[in-house]
């Protein structure tokens, strides 16, 4: 992510849980009241989804400055290594969940993290990226703690994933905390963005679980679950999959996931084959069962293609969603209690949209909520809707998108900034 693929993102993670049988309760209604026009597993509709909300920016506050980010990445614990990029964080849109002591924010630190010891114990993996965890309020998501700046360990099993070694970046944001009831509860469940370099000075990406029993104190890598559909090459075009977080779906049954899919064309380049918004799926069940068992591991998603049951999620095809999106790039979808519906922000880079659905498959047409293609800075963002209730992953009527305002204007790292947007549904 350090590395960005913005030419690519301009042509083009919150997290669902309150109680999960709460969340159930709602969705499951909610599937109810519109299954007569929307069919949950059936290829998407032509038929149109009018928004309920129509959004409108409130405030934008700046909630850490880039002297507040120098001044945190001095304390972080382990230390720093990265000389050249400082403490890139946050390099992935933040996850959020409440904890004993106020509010857990995770984002990858982009940078460089080598090995190293410290206080008696060995750190780093000798690639960029990171889980990086901040405890402070929605208006300090630095806090006054040192951030913890931790790497994703392999897998004790290296047969869990065979690709670990051929990453050069891992990094996440998007996370869950298990309700109570269900295998692993109160751990955290972590999807992060991982990065197989290529010949064309890019990358290639895929979506993977880490999981952590300490809070987010430490992370074990529990595989991959997302490919694209193009299979890797040496000289493709590098693809940015993003950083989406695990999604409840209507009835409480799966994980959704969302990402932008190339889908194979008989070139190295993208063409016009990536799809605006694609889906995967799988059940809560085996994911948790899988996570937290005696065999920690994920499983692979299923893909969406005319129903669920077509194409594995490591590289099978995907359908389209919204072939005629004006606007796409990282989707980030959260369902919002208030509207009793699933909320996507779009983060584009350089601008955010909005769309809305009753199922999680058929969206409405993204409109533009906010665009710095202006600003004099020309900054690149990525963005995370958060709530204000006692769940900060389920959404209201008014609730927060924080976002990375990162200068391309020369400033770098060290001018980045973080902010949060207040956004009311009228």
């Amino acid at each position: 992510m350090l590395s960005q693929i913005h030419n690519f993102s301009q042509i083009g993670l919150t997290v669902q849980s309150l109680a999960l049988a709460a969340m159930i309760a709602v969705q499951a209604a909610s599937a109810n009241a519109q299954s007569a026009t929307f069919g949950s597993e059936q290829a998407a509709s032509s038929q149109p989804v009018l928004q309920s909300c129509s959004p409108r920016i409130l405030a934008d506050k700046t909630v850490a400055t880039a002297a507040q980010r120098l001044a945190a990445g001095k304390i972080a614990k382990p230390p720093l290594t990265d000389q050249a990029n400082g403490f890139a964080w946050p390099d992935t849109p933040l996850g959020v969940v409440k904890g004993d002591g106020g509010y857990l924010f995770f984002g990858s630190d982009g940078g460089y993290h080598a090995r190293q010891s410290f206080d008696g114990h060995e750190y780093g993996n000798d690639k960029s990226g990171s889980i990086t965890r901040t405890v402070g309020t929605l208006d300090k998501p630095l806090g006054s703690e040192p951030p913890i700046d931790v790497t994703i360990d392999a897998n004790p099993d290296p047969s869990v994933n065979p690709y670990y070694s051929r990453y050069d970046y891992m990094g996440g944001g998007p996370v869950y905390r298990v309700p109570a009831g269900l295998p692993g509860a109160g751990n955290l469940l972590m999807v992060y963005h991982a990065e197989i370099p290529t010949m064309t000075q890019s990358f290639d990406s895929v979506y993977a679980l880490a999981s952590s029993s300490d809070n987010g104190m430490s992370w074990m890598d529990l595989g991959e679950i997302v490919r694209i559909n193009q299979a890797y090459r040496t000289d493709m075009d590098g693809f940015e999959i993003g950083d989406a977080p695990l999604v409840v779906s209507p009835g409480g049954q799966y994980f959704y996931i969302y990402f932008r899919d190339w889908l194979a064309n008989g070139t190295p380049h993208w063409g016009s084959t990536v799809t605006q918004v694609s889906v995967a799926r799988a059940s809560i069940a085996s994911v948790l069962g899988n996570a937290f068992g005696e065999h920690p591991r994920a499983v692979a998603f299923q893909k969406f293609y005319l129903g669920f049951d077509l194409d594995q999620g490591l590289g099978g095809y995907s359908q389209d969603l919204d072939p005629d999106a004006p606007f796409s790039g990282e989707s980030q979808v959260a369902y919002n209690s208030h509207l009793r519906r699933y909320q996507m922000i779009v983060g584009e880079g350089v601008l955010i949209a909005y769309s809305e659905s009753l199922d999680g498959l058929h969206w409405s047409s993204p409109i533009l909520l906010k665009d710095f293609r202006g600003d004099s800075d020309q900054p690149w963002t990525y963005v995370m809707p958060v709530g204000m209730g006692p769940d900060p992953r389920i959404l209201g009527k008014e609730f927060y998108i924080f976002y990375t305002r990162n200068p391309t204007t020369g400033a770098g790292w060290p001018g980045a900034t973080v902010h949060r947007l207040t956004v009311e549904c009228q």
